[in-house]
């Protein structure tokens, strides 16, 4: 492995604990254990473990209520989760899946299979986060076409007003210093208002720019008050 990936075990035998540190920990895993669903959550705040196996029977909570408290939050709903538990009927798998489990393997298990099946669960989440970072980065440079694109007309005519205003200013009447004022100033206020669209976007929606390119919709969004 390229980094070393931390593993929260979650399982009130104790023997099982010590059983997949002894597995986990040459493989150059950092494993974490808990015996109850408390000390799980504490360890979980602190450490922020890629991967949980996760036991169905704890003594004071069952390991789904912990599962669905995960994925009820923030900052774990993006766990993977292996349940690991001696419940093999069919029914079982099903509500364990359904509660957010992404791995199901009942007891006993072949040591193999878990490996196999952490190796997966682990590959899976760097996967999801080079996409997401492949996204941020879309999205930046998006962002940056579409400022660069929505605000370079009106900044054009600002800068054209001001350098027409500065060029004419002692040859012109009021009147036509006025109107070239007001231009420059809905000129201004056009970028003003898309820096606002920039500031509050809340959803993204991409149009066609050049070539293969696309840039964020600013005219599309309405900005918030």
């Amino acid at each position: 492995m390229d980094m070393i990936e931390t593993l929260l075990v979650i399982d009130d035998d104790a023997d099982l604990r010590a059983g997949l540190v002894a597995l986990l920990e040459p493989l150059g895993y950092r494993v974490l254990t808990a015996g109850d669903g408390r000390t799980a959550w504490e360890l979980l705040e602190q450490h922020a473990p890629e991967l949980l196996l996760v036991d169905w029977e704890l003594p004071d909570v069952d390991g789904l209520s912990l599962i669905r408290r995960m994925r009820g939050t923030q900052a774990h709903r993006d766990r993977y989760v292996i349940m690991i538990t001696g419940r093999s009927d069919k029914t079982d798998l099903i509500k364990g899946m359904d509660e957010g489990a992404n791995d199901y393997l009942a007891k006993p298990f072949d040591e193999e299979e878990l490996l196999v099946r952490i190796r997966v669960g682990i590959r899976t989440k760097r996967l999801e986060k080079e996409l997401a970072e492949q996204i941020r980065r879309a999205t930046v440079l998006e962002m940056a076409g579409s400022v660069a694109h929505e605000i370079g007309n009106p900044l054009a005519a600002a800068k054209l007003l001001q350098q027409k205003m500065l060029a004419g200013t002692s040859s012109r009447g009021r009147t036509e210093l006025i109107n070239d004022l007001r231009e420059l100033g809905n000129a201004l206020q056009q970028i003003e208002l898309l820096v606002r669209k920039a500031q509050t976007l809340t959803s993204i929606q991409s149009k066609p720019y050049a070539g293969d390119l696309t840039i964020i919709d600013l005219q599309g969004t309405d900005p918030t008050p």
